[in-house]
């Protein structure tokens, strides 16, 4: 919360910069209104939050310290289940706001039939939610069904190719050198083509090794 009403001032933002670098961009007004507005709609869940065990008022940065010293009784509440739902979509929208665009992860698609929508998170999220019809998702299956879309289908050229691919595909950078070290590890199956250098590579296998990476780092 004190990092997004930082961005709320414009005391710091986020901007592409260099190979694909972040830095602080500092100004004094006018304030970022989408960051306002999303500081007072987490605040009124956490109010919201906070009054089912009988804490009225306050600010949002106080009432989670409270809560926190009393986790026992908020899990007791009659509407904890709601309470929990409600906080940790709050709380992963601010994470979302305030990590820096290249730090976040392509899971794929929504697996809703009648939407399709991508569905952009954190790397070690588990669950996400579709910004487009609010479906939620375990992010495993959104993963497997996009790894699974692709069985069948190949890319071909150099390394570099298949970089460059993968980087499309999930919204993070990776490099040739990560693709030539994952097929030297075993990972990748690459089939050589005639022309020296060049390889036919799998997509899913692609998308699994780059998973993988993000999920460990």
């Amino acid at each position: 919360m004190h990092d997004l009403k930082r961005m709320e001032r414009r005391e710091i933002r986020y901007t592409a910069h260099g190979r694909g670098a972040t830095r602080p961009a500092f100004a004094s007004a006018p304030i970022d209104i989408s960051a306002a507005v999303l500081y007072d709609q987490v605040e009124d869940t956490i109010q919201d939050v906070a009054g089912d065990i009988g804490l009225w008022g306050g600010k949002a940065p106080q009432l989670l310290d409270k809560l926190a010293a009393r986790m026992g009784k908020l899990a007791d509440a009659p509407n904890s289940g709601r309470d929990y739902k409600q906080l940790t979509n709050a709380f992963h929208r601010v994470k979302m706001r305030t990590t820096p665009p290249q730090d976040r992860i392509i899971h794929g698609h929504c697996l809703n039939p009648e939407c399709g929508a991508q569905l952009v998170g954190l790397p070690d999220d588990t669950m996400v939610t579709c910004q487009e019809c609010g479906s939620t998702w375990a992010v495993a299956e959104v993963r497997r069904a996009r790894r699974e879309r692709m069985a069948g289908h190949y890319i071909t050229g150099k390394p570099k190719l298949a970089a460059q691919w993968i980087s499309q595909e999930i919204g993070i950078e990776i490099k040739r050198g990560d693709v030539s070290n994952w097929r030297s590890r075993g990972l990748l199956h690459p089939v050589e083509t005639d022309v020296s250098g060049v390889w036919q590579w799998a997509k899913p296998e692609l998308l699994a090794c780059a998973e993988h990476m993000r999920l460990a780092t």
